[in-house]
Formats: C-alpha cells, sequence, structure tokens
C-alpha cells in the first residue's frame, strides 16, 4: 500500500502489531536494556533478526519527529554485525535529511570486533546501579554513547540530550511492545506537508514527465554509489519523489490511454530497466549513448512505438535482463561504429 491510499495508516499499524505478537513469542535469551526512570514511557520502536533469530532490540523514548529523544539497541556480543559509532550517528543525522557533517569515509561495520571510534571518548555511566565504563561520541546536536556488557553491546542514540540517564536491565517487554502501537499512531498523525500535484508542459513537452521522473532516479543511484564509497547510509528520499512518479504514471496513462495499474507497471519497468544500465553497462559513462538511450526508453514506453534502434534490446530486457544488457552492448557498439 502507498501513503495515499485509504487506510494506510491502520494497515502499518496492523503489521507492526503482527510483528510485535511474533516477537513476543521469541524473546531473546540475553538481557535487554532500558532507561532506569522511564519505564512507563518506553516503546519497542525495532528489531532485527537473522536466520529466525533475534540479533537487536531497540527500546524507543519520544519519537524522531520530536526535539529529544533517544533510543537504546542491545546487541548480544557474539555473531551480530556492528556498526562504528559515526555511522549509527550519519544514520540518524540521514533520517532527519541531513548530511552528515564528518568528511572522509567512515569506518567499516565489524561482526568481529567493534568498529573503531576515532572520534569518541570515554565517560561513564550508569548501568544497572553501577558506575561502567563508555564511549560517547557527540555531533551537532546528537550523541551516541556505546557500552560493552558480559553479554551484551548497549548502544544509545539521542538528539538533544547532554547527560545519558542510567540504564538497567528490562525484565518484561511486554509493555514496551503493547505501546508500540501507540507510538505508530502518534506518528502517523503527525501533519505532513500535502505535496501538490507536479504538472508540467503537456503540449509542448509532452515526456516532461518520464524524463523528470528518470532524471530523479538517476541523481538518487548516483548519491546512493557515492555514499556506499565513503561507508555512509542512504539519505531520505527526494522531496518530490512522490509527486514524480504520480506525474509520470498520471502522464503515462493520457499519453497510452492506460489504466493506472497498467501505468504504474509500465512506468516502474522503464526506470528498473534505466537502473539497470546505469548500474551495469559499460558504456553508460559516456554521455551520448546514455542520453540516447535514456531517450529511447522513454519513448517506447509512453508511445508503444518500436521505432527506434533500441526497441530489440528493450523488449529482449522485458523477458530476460542478462540477454537485454548484451543486446543493449550491441546497441551500443553499432553507434559507436558510425
Amino acid at each position: 500500500m502507498r501513503p495515499e491510499d485509504a487506510g494506510w495508516a491502520g494497515a502499518l499499524r496492523e503489521v507492526a502489531e503482527r510483528q510485535r505478537a511474533e516477537l513476543d513469542l521469541q524473546l531473546p535469551d540475553w538481557p535487554v536494556y532500558g532507561l532506569a526512570d522511564s519505564v512507563e514511557s518506553g516503546w519497542l520502536a525495532g528489531w532485527s533478526r537473522q536466520d529466525g533469530t533475534t540479533v537487536a532490540a531497540e527500546i524507543g523514548y519520544g519519537l524522531r519527529v520530536d526535539d529529544t529523544w533517544l533510543t537504546v539497541e542491545t546487541q548480544p556480543r557474539a555473531g551480530v554485525l556492528f556498526h562504528s559509532l559515526d555511522w549509527v550517528l550519519a544514520l540518524r543525522f540521514a533520517a532527519d535529511g541531513r548530511d552528515y557533517p564528518v568528511p572522509g569515509v567512515l569506518p567499516a561495520a565489524s561482526d568481529q570486533d567493534l568498529p573503531e571510534a576515532p572520534r569518541s571518548h570515554p565517560v561513564e555511566v550508569t548501568v544497572d546501579a553501577r558506575p561502567t565504563s563508555a564511549q560517547v561520541q557527540r555531533v551537532d546536536g546528537y550523541a551516541a554513547w556505546r557500552v560493552v556488557l558480559d553479554q551484551v553491546v548497549v548502544t544509545v542514540t539521542g538528539r538533544g540530550i547532554s547527560t545519558l540517564p542510567a540504564l538497567v536491565r528490562l525484565t518484561d517487554l511486554g509493555s514496551y511492545a503493547s505501546r508500540r502501537g501507540e507510538a505508530l499512531a502518534a506518528l502517523a498523525a503527525v501533519p505532513r506537508p500535502q505535496a501538490q500535484p507536479l504538472t508540467g508542459p503537456d503540449e509542448t513537452e509532452p515526456l516532461w514527465a518520464h524524463h523528470g521522473l528518470l532524471a530523479m532516479t538517476i541523481a538518487g543511484r548516483n548519491e546512493n554509489a557515492t555514499r556506499l564509497v565513503s561507508n555512509r547510509p542512504f539519505g531520505q528520499l527526494a522531496a518530490d519523489w512522490g509527486p514524480r512518479w504520480d506525474a509520470a504514471i498520471r502522464r503515462q496513462c493520457q499519453l497510452r490511454d492506460q489504466g493506472v495499474a497498467d501505468a504504474r507497471e509500465a512506468v516502474t519497468a522503464m526506470v528498473a530497466q534505466v537502473g539497470d544500465l546505469q548500474e551495469r553497462a559499460r558504456w553508460w559513462q559516456r554521455a551520448e549513448l546514455r542520453q540516447r538511450a535514456v531517450g529511447e526508453v522513454v519513448w517506447v514506453t509512453a508511445t508503444g512505438e518500436q521505432n527506434v534502434p533500441s526497441a530489440a534490446a528493450q523488449r529482449a530486457w522485458a523477458i530476460q535482463r542478462e540477454a537485454g544488457l548484451d543486446a543493449w552492448q550491441d546497441w551500443a557498439d553499432e553507434l559507436s561504429a558510425r
């Protein structure tokens, strides 16, 4: 379902409740931590499973839309992947639509030892009523603490938090799980700006919506590739992501006299094909070939005409991607030989 569909928020809560019930049946056999003085406000914010086993549990305090919030994630010490404190903070920045202001490549994750934390410093926190050594890293209003205990590693992240409150081992996740639905409902109820329908020069540039959508998705893939190289989490989707998709689907309906479902399928296939070429075609970096390929894919999608040199390659790609990529290479070789 999509956010604009009727009942989206309710369906989201139903999925969350079903997942919560599944977690209740398979509680981890390692301790989970939360804030000692906030028993009535914490909620089960998330968890991860690996091969059917829970490998992380996260307790939230406040919502990400609040000025101040905090999450406590617990992971067993063995057999899981640990991200660096830099990466953890970069993920929080990305969730808020901000770039992480620390330059360079971030330390790599590890499933053996805890990743390096070159920008952290030692601090003492209270865990189970005992002073405990930890590391803390602060960047522009955000903070991340990491505590290594006998059985688990606890990573706490927050915004607007100056001092980490005391942590305590939780004896019952039931109340935290029961508040999950309330928290998700509160998030769903937060007013969001209403996106205006995207319009363009239909009469003079009838394919503007298709080209605009592809320009956005191509740029997004380039940005994600850059983030992968520097080991940074992906950022938020572009603000006009939804309107761009809606505009392309609407124009596809108009240009091909298709229903919404068929138009969405056609536009999705268009984006997927161009994405495959962007990621795997050897000739993609050549601007003249890239621009021509995009134009021909848009033309076939939006008009249904097969009167372009790459039509056979596009048909082959729709049946079998590897064969399609080979056919696209033949297309590029033929154009280059002229």
